[in-house]
């Protein structure tokens, strides 16, 4: 799982499409299991300090985070880029709620760098 973590922090961009990593980098809520949807189709999910990818087509694509709640974010992507996208959590009386911030590169990939890999993300399964 190292080494596939090692690779996936350091993707390059895709010719003719986007790469978006979905990064969890609070212990807030660290039992808590979080979906990740895109366009309805789950693509991982999430714990305390894991980070999850996909690589997708250009175009306007809509993520949603499930726990104890639901938080959707839009994003339109251009071919060869990368984009991050912060997972934050906050706890509630009783459950942990979800929700999704885009992030710049810089930001992105310092919080990347103190994560790890899910075992959940289904492009590298």
């Amino acid at each position: 799982m190292q080494q596939k973590d090692s690779i996936a922090k350091n993707l390059s961009p895709i010719q003719g499409k986007a790469i978006v990593y979905i990064i969890r980098s609070t212990l807030l809520g660290a039992v808590i299991k979080m979906n990740i949807e895109c366009d309805s189709i789950h693509i991982g999910s999430t714990k305390a300090e894991k980070y999850i990818y996909t690589i997708l087509e250009p175009g306007t694509h809509t993520f949603l985070a499930k726990s104890e709640n639901k938080s959707s974010f839009e994003l339109t992507v251009e071919a060869g880029k990368i984009y991050f996208i912060k997972q934050q959590v906050k706890m509630g009386f009783l459950f942990a709620q979800t929700g999704l911030k885009l992030m710049t590169e810089e930001e992105g990939r310092k919080l990347l760098s103190k994560c790890k890999l899910s075992t959940d993300n289904l492009i590298t399964n």
